[in-house]
């Protein structure tokens, strides 16, 4: 089906401010080492599972092709994404975000829109809806239908904060103009995210919220049909979808029928259901990931996570209070050595951001790698300086007091559970003696928020950096630590749109933490999953995304 465009709008932008809105040469992932690889093995999946030669499709007729099953880990609280705290694969078949990032995270580009173009001074977002846009039940959608989607978004969502810079929301027929008092660098992570989804407001308000949050109607590929609470969701093709990704093939319904969306918590009964053939695509835990890749009938998505896991000082006690303490712990932490206890799962991080991230900058990362890596002799020196002598047991000791710390670990997060041994072995080293105490994530949130702890693991995961403005700017309730100097850079972040700029205001924020270390950065972990070989024509970004507009089954010849 033709895009209905406005006049002067392209169907992708790269993001910079005027006719470059983000510079297309330094943007997410730069040409790094780490990029060339990860491409090289995101196309050797994709080369793996091609179609090209090497397999022939089965008939239309046979049911295996008609039905796609997904594993995956964990239940829903809702279909509706404007009432959920978390979104899978189940609320972006009914309600995806009306623009996503290319396969490289280096333009963005129309979805659900048929297109998407900036303003000259960059505060306004234009979004393009097509003239026959439906919501799955078949009702037109309109350019005010869209609008009051984004209303009730910021009235009902509990991330309704994310659009509070937003001043205004204008309809010009199918064309939506989100307006913003600053330029929304750090808002195009929101807008492509699974929570900016379109859903069917009149429907939600007929229905009431409670009914719409088990069944809610978007304008995506998948009706839902049923869902039977912990058990499985099903839910039938809308065949009124079309698509407008530029990187995708098939731009209308997509291929298979149903798409069954199975819970299935054990990782292991995910792994056999996938072997067995009952699964076509599936989550995998990670001490499953070398069975997977031995496999000759799966193919293992192997991607980097956008973020990381960092210990976090109780800047308010002593002797965390302390720089010279802090930077003995740091330079005795061993992140390679996490790394290989960790089986490879994580890869060592020195500043604040992850290559899957936006605004990733690799010089600065090497450059702290450098300054801040494992030097267990100036652990024992910093130390030394600040008056521990070790006591007959190995434990350092001053004014007669044993260094005793306690390290809190999220008792649900597997890499957590496995770093803590290894952090603990490694600050025993110098004399520290660490105990570990894994309690839940919620628990830790509030001994943290109470100041009332010694260290704790923390991780979070978000495209964005302008995550870290929730952990350091000083309008916080209880920042990490923040300056003046630190509430500028971040407010300075969040409305750079050139990417070059961007990259470099938080690569110095990077080196500011990396000097005052009211945190160290320990690893970002590598996200699995994993499909049937005869599953093909994926498209994988380089953050894992997956786009399966093109995706069939086929039989080997």
């Amino acid at each position: 089906m033709a895009e209905t465009r406005k006049p002067g709008a392209t169907a992708g932008v790269d993001i910079a401010v005027g006719v470059r809105l983000f510079n297309k040469r330094c943007i997410v992932m730069r040409k790094t080492s780490f990029r060339a690889a990860l491409a090289l093995a995101v196309v050797a999946a994709l080369t793996a599972g091609s179609l090209a030669g090497c397999a022939r499709l089965i008939p239309t007729a046979d049911p295996a092709l008609r039905t796609l099953v997904v594993a995956v880990a964990s239940e829903l609280d809702g279909t509706d994404v404007q009432q959920v705290w978390t979104a899978n694969i189940v609320q972006e078949l009914i309600s995806p975000a009306p623009v996503v990032f290319d396969l490289n995270r280096e333009r963005l580009v129309p979805q659900v829109a048929s297109a998407v173009s900036f303003s000259q001074d960059g505060k306004s977002i234009i979004l393009t809806f097509p003239r026959d846009l439906r919501f799955a039940n078949g009702r037109a959608a309109t350019g005010a239908d869209i609008e009051a989607s984004i209303r009730r978004y910021r009235e009902i969502s509990p991330y309704a904060a994310d659009w509070e810079d937003m001043d205004r929301a204008t309809v010009d027929g199918q064309t939506v103009t989100l307006t913003f008092r600053n330029p929304p660098a750090n808002f195009l992570a929101v807008l492509t995210s699974a929570y900016s989804g379109i859903v069917d407001v009149q429907e939600a308000t007929r229905v009431g919220k409670e009914a719409f949050n088990r069944r809610a109607i978007g304008i995506g590929p998948y009706l839902l049909k049923e869902w039977v609470q912990g058990s499985h969701f099903t839910l039938t093709r809308n065949e009124h979808y079309r698509d407008h990704k530029p990187f995708v093939q098939n731009r209308g319904p997509w291929h298979f029928e149903t798409i069954t969306v199975r819970v299935i918590p054990d990782g292991f009964t995910r792994l056999a259901e996938l072997e067995a053939g009952n699964v076509d695509f599936a989550d995998i835990a990670l001490e499953h990931r070398a069975r997977v890749a031995a496999n000759p009938n799966l193919v293992l998505i192997t991607t980097p996570a956008a973020g990381q896991t960092y210990l976090r000082f109780n800047l308010h006690r002593a002797p965390f209070n302390d720089l010279k303490f802090r930077e003995a712990i740091n330079y005795a932490i061993n992140k390679d050595a996490i790394k290989q206890a960790l089986d490879a799962t994580v890869e060592p991080v020195y500043g604040l951001l992850s290559p899957a991230q936006l605004a990733f900058n690799a010089a600065v990362e090497a450059e702290l790698r450098t300054r801040r890596g494992h030097n267990l002799a100036r652990a024992q020196q910093l130390l030394a300086e600040l008056g521990y002598v070790p006591g007959t047991d190995g434990i350092l000791r001053k004014g007669g007091r044993a260094l005793r710390l306690t390290l809190l670990v999220s008792n649900d997060v597997a890499v957590q559970r496995l770093a803590g041994p290894v952090v603990q072995a490694q600050l025993r080293a110098i004399g520290i003696e660490v105990a570990v105490e894994e309690q839940g994530r919620a628990y830790i949130r509030e001994l943290v928020r109470a100041n009332n702890y010694d260290i704790a693991f923390q991780a979070w995961n978000w495209a964005d950096p302008d995550i870290w403005y929730f952990s350091f700017h000083s309008s916080n309730a209880n920042p990490i630590w923040s300056t003046p100097q630190v509430d500028a850079i971040l407010e300075a972040g969040r409305s750079t749109m050139d990417m070059t700029q961007r990259s470099a205001k938080y690569g110095e924020l990077s080196r500011l933490v990396g000097e005052h270390l009211p945190i160290i950065s320990l690893f970002y972990p590598y996200t699995y999953r994993a499909h049937r070989r005869a599953l093909q024509g994926l498209h994988i970004g380089v953050d894992g995304t997956v786009h399966f507009n093109d995706a069939r089954k086929v039989n080997p010849r």
